[in-house]
C-alpha cells in the first residue's frame, strides 16, 4: 500500500490553497473608503480619524452621517461633532426622525455660518432620509 499521495492530488491541493489565499485577499478591508464609502464601518473609521488628528475640514462629512439609518454611526458622529466643536445643537441620535430631521438642518446651517461648507455645493447630494435601495429579501 502506497501511503504517498499522488502528484495530481498534491497539485490540486496546492491549487486550492492558493486560491483561497488569493479570495480571502480581495474583498476591500472596512477602514477603506472613508466617508465616500457607503459602509458604516468605514465612515466610522473616517470618523474616528477625524477626531483623532483633530480635521475640521471633514465636520460636513462627520453632519451627512447624523442623517444615516445606522444608529451606532449616528452615535459615533454626534460624539465626534461634540470633541470637535464643544457644541451638539440638540440632536440626540435616538430622538425621533422629525426631532433628528430638525437637528441635521441646524448643524447643516451652522457648518455654513462657520465657513466650513459652501452654501448650497456642500450638501446638494445630501437627502434626508437617505434614500438608498433596500434589499429585497
Amino acid at each position: 500500500m502506497n501511503s504517498k499521495p499522488s502528484t495530481g492530488w498534491v497539485i490540486r491541493r496546492r491549487v486550492c490553497w492558493a486560491l483561497l489565499a488569493t479570495l480571502a485577499g480581495c474583498a476591500p478591508s472596512a477602514t477603506e473608503g472613508g466617508f465616500s464609502n457607503p459602509a458604516p464601518g468605514a465612515r466610522i473609521y473616517a470618523i474616528e480619524d477625524s477626531v483623532k488628528f483633530n480635521r475640521r475640514s471633514d465636520i460636513p462629512s462627520i453632519v451627512e452621517c447624523l442623517c444615516s439609518d445606522d444608529e451606532l454611526l449616528r452615535f459615533m458622529a454626534i460624539g465626534a461633532l461634540k470633541r470637535l466643536t464643544d457644541q451638539d445643537l440638540d440632536y440626540r441620535f435616538d430622538d425621533p426622525e422629525p426631532l433628528r430631521v430638525a437637528a441635521y438642518k441646524r448643524w447643516q446651517e451652522w457648518t455654513i455660518a462657520q465657513h466650513l461648507a459652501p452654501p448650497m455645493q456642500a450638501y446638494a447630494s445630501t437627502i434626508y432620509p437617505p434614500v438608498r435601495p433596500r434589499p429585497q429579501w
